[in-house]
């Protein structure tokens, strides 16, 4: 074969890739290991409250009154997530940059659809969403988004998740109002506390988020490698991390000879989990 589809450079296109499209993932609660699970598992994050004050020592109460921290568990169901694709023996023998554009357009949907589990969650959640479509979005719902963490005492280390078509519309003509800077990058740096990440991976039917803002704490990640199947018939199987984040995937991949296709996916065992609700904030379309 003229051309390796294994070969450290589709490993390297795939993890850069990755890196750009899963860069939320970074602002949330991660719960990550290099150990390999089933094709769905549920792993038990721990969650921790602490409802009691602060205070100033007495003699009385010494340390151990009102020293009660909740330790609460969240089950989240982590499940084998695939991109498969396949080449025929002549792509697959192709000129090397032909092939490295292919892997990272799979890539980029296999991060867009990792992205979309969040979102899934959300949609199908106890979150309150205010309606207001993506391309209507103002400085002044941002702001009320920040307000509602404001009144539940989120915590602030906040971050904005933002539909591509509502960062436009908050965006301004000109750069009178943000400056230029604003302007030209196409995004905020930070909007009322919160980091702006624009993102395109939110459902796009009626009554779906496309919007939300939370503090760290809210939401939980949770990623696993994914056991090796089908070992027999595999030609490679890389376990690979998505450095940055530490999100642990593999690239497996074999030859059907007798089709004379070359089949490969990325995979992962990846779930997400609403930890603490009332930390999220959210937008979505209209019914």
């Amino acid at each position: 074969m003229a051309n390796s589809i294994s070969s450290d450079l589709t490993i390297s296109t795939a993890v850069s890739t990755l890196q750009n499209m899963l860069a939320p993932i970074s602002k949330f609660t991660l719960n990550v290991s290099g150990e390999s699970v089933g094709r769905s598992a549920t792993v038990q994050v721990p969650i921790i409250a602490t409802d009691d004050v602060a205070r100033d020592y007495d003699s009385t109460n010494g340390y151990s009154a009102a020293a009660d921290t909740d330790v609460s568990k969240l089950a989240v169901t982590v499940t084998e997530r695939i991109k498969p694709f396949k080449l025929s023996d002549n792509d697959f023998n192709k000129s090397p940059l032909g092939l490295q554009n292919y892997v990272a357009q799979n890539a980029n949907e296999f991060g867009r659809y990792l992205l979309r589990l969040i979102f899934n969650e959300l949609d199908g959640g106890s979150i309150s969403p205010t309606v207001k479509a993506a391309a209507s979005v103002g400085i002044s719902d941002i702001k009320a988004l920040a307000a509602k963490l404001d009144a539940n005492g989120a915590p602030m280390d906040r971050h904005l998740i933002i539909n591509a078509a509502a960062n436009s519309a908050v965006i301004p003509a000109t750069g009178e109002t943000f400056g230029n800077n604003v302007v030209e990058s196409g995004r905020f740096g930070n909007l009322y506390g919160m980091s702006v990440n624009p993102q395109n991976a939110n459902n796009t039917a009626a009554s779906k988020i496309h919007t939300f803002a939370c503090s760290s704490d809210a939401i939980v990640i949770v990623n696993r490698m994914p056991e090796v199947q089908g070992a027999a018939t595999l030609e490679e199987y890389t376990p690979f991390e998505v450095e940055g984040l530490g999100i642990q995937c593999a690239y497996r991949r074999y030859y059907d000879a007798a089709k004379g296709d070359h089949y490969a996916a990325f995979t992962t065992c990846y779930g997400v989990g609403i930890a603490k609700k009332d930390h999220i904030a959210a937008l979505k379309a209209a019914a």
